[in-house]
């Protein structure tokens, strides 16, 4: 799950899924929350992230 929201973010940790988190002006996430598995800046970093990721 690739979102821009904290509440997303938890909920798709809590069914089980990887999340990424896109930075955006005033979205953060929450630090008692799910934390992503990426935080990236923007999608081009989204997409730097997840092609180092998966080489792993």
């Amino acid at each position: 799950m690739v979102a821009a929201h904290a509440w997303d973010i938890t909920g798709a940790a809590v069914a089980g899924c990887r999340t990424a988190f896109i930075a955006r002006p005033g979205k953060v996430l929450n630090p008692a929350g799910s934390q992503p598995d990426l935080h990236c800046d923007d999608l081009q970093d989204f997409a730097r992230q997840l092609l180092a990721w998966r080489e792993r």
